[in-house]
């Protein structure tokens, strides 16, 4: 890595098109493309996503033909940042969702007095399933077909432990569900995406695994999290077969003064890059066919930040310390 550029007073809200979306104190900037902002305007940037919402005033904007634009509303008015013309609206007891796969709109609509969080699984051409959730809370995943049909449901009977809704890998037909307790592991389990069959549960003594997985372009579910054995801290590699629910971990390194927390990880290719709070920071870089690590990137902080999971694309990795406004652009 090649650190190519540092950007201060500064707020990084994401890419739109690889391209850096910057938050200044009076405005927005893409490229050439400027958004004015106020001091309380607080703006929202999708991942991988043209989708920018300015919430105070509740002004919403699409970058099409490098131009900002007003949002296109759908159906329903407010639309997912997932497709341009995807929308849901919460009336009179409906939950109604309108979305298009192929070119073709389907209609979804079911009795409810929630307005959900969904994933639109049945984007995955191979699936037809609507999961519907509730943030992270006690409430159950509800799965549905794309016309509306109750398929079935996951409630978390453990009372000490809560769904990641933040993280819930599908892979064929094969749903994996996480259940937590304050990040630390409770449960893993994979399901039938249609008809909700359990297929498998991590037993006991390999319950203890990352809370956060990625989909790897072999099809396999891959995190990294630190364990302690005899006050000596690992960093281990985490890779699960989602069909069959075989854990594998290996350490990749050891290292009494790691700092890494399973969430602040991202996956790009067939590597995990990984952020280790330890005292002056740095990104790691763990490559998952060689099982280790390829690169270590320190940031020498000298200040007591936090910093989080680094933005990677096929060339550059965005590493943005919120809490000096601080962004750097490395060269892969």
């Amino acid at each position: 890595m090649k650190l190519i550029k540092k950007y201060n007073d500064v707020n990084f809200l994401g890419l739109i098109d690889n391209q850096m979306v910057l938050r200044y104190k009076d405005h927005v900037e893409l490229g050439e493309e400027f958004i004015h902002a106020e001091k309380d305007d607080d703006f929202i940037i999708w991942n991988n996503s043209s989708y920018l919402s300015l919430t105070r005033n509740k002004k919403e904007y699409v970058y099409i033909d490098n131009k900002f634009r007003p949002w296109p509303h759908g159906r329903y008015g407010d639309a997912s940042p997932e497709n341009l013309r995807d929308s849901a609206i919460l009336e009179n007891g409906r939950y109604k969702l309108s979305f298009f796969l192929e070119g073709t709109e389907h209609l979804f609509d079911i009795e409810s007095n929630i307005h959900y969080c969904y994933d639109s699984i049945c984007k995955n051409k191979s699936k037809d399933v609507i999961m519907l959730s509730v943030g992270s809370l006690k409430n159950p995943l509800l799965f549905y077909s794309k016309t509306g049909e109750f398929l079935w449901q996951y409630t978390e009977e453990d009372a000490n432990l809560k769904i990641n809704c933040k993280c819930i890998p599908v892979v064929d037909d094969v749903v994996v569900i996480i259940s937590q307790d304050c990040g630390v592991m409770g449960k893993v389990q994979g399901f039938n995406i249609r008809t909700g069959e359990k297929l498998w549960e991590l037993d006991r003594r390999d319950r203890i695994c990352s809370n956060t997985f990625f989909v790897g372009e072999d099809k396999m579910l891959y995190g990294c999290i630190v364990l302690y054995f005899g006050g000596i801290a690992e960093l281990n590699l985490c890779e699960i077969n989602p069909f069959t629910g075989k854990l594998e971990r290996t350490v990749v390194q050891k290292d009494n003064d790691l700092d890494v927390c399973s969430w602040n990880v991202t996956m790009h290719g067939r590597r995990l890059y990984y952020a280790d709070n330890r005292e002056g920071k740095e990104i790691g870089v763990i490559d998952v066919d060689r099982k280790e690590i390829v690169e270590r990137q320190p940031l020498e902080i000298k200040k007591n930040v936090t910093i989080g999971a680094p933005v990677v694309t096929d060339d550059r990795m965005y590493v943005y310390i919120r809490e000096l406004n601080e962004l750097r652009v490395y060269e892969l």
